[in-house]
């Protein structure tokens, strides 16, 4: 996958290097994520891969569940980075992590989420099915 030269992916491993060591822990994390409960990499649901631009962190793939023999893929990408391919880039390297490698992956959306749709497009990934929520 094609990145701009400033981008980085970084996981929760190499999370010593973040933003090339930050003064606090939210350096780098947009501060639009904090409502979403993600105040500074301790808040990232392991096993996770951010696409890092220029220091901020553009785009986390982190797992939304995970059991022994799956994981749920969550994403979240930043308003300012949004179409660029970062959110792409930070799935494909959580789908890598070697703690994932024995489980079976999930990318699931809402019908409505294009962005997300775009995401799992551009990745190559098949729909398997809907589910169906009443409320």
């Amino acid at each position: 996958m094609s990145l701009s030269c400033s981008t980085t992916l970084l996981t929760k491993a190499m999370r010593g290097s973040f933003a090339t060591t930050p003064k606090k822990a939210t350096d780098g994390v947009p501060e639009s994520w904090f409502d979403l409960g993600f105040h500074g990499v301790a808040d990232f649901w392991s096993p996770w891969c951010a696409a890092i631009v220029d220091g901020e962190v553009a785009s986390l793939a982190c797992a939304a569940r995970l059991t022994d023999s799956g994981a749920e893929l969550g994403l979240v990408t930043a308003k300012a980075f949004r179409g660029r391919g970062f959110g792409a880039a930070a799935t494909a390297g959580w789908s890598r992590l070697p703690t994932l490698r024995s489980r079976t992956l999930f990318y699931s959306t809402d019908r409505d989420n294009a962005s997300s749709k775009r995401v799992a497009s551009r990745l190559g990934l098949r729909h398997h099915g809907a589910s169906l929520r009443i409320t």
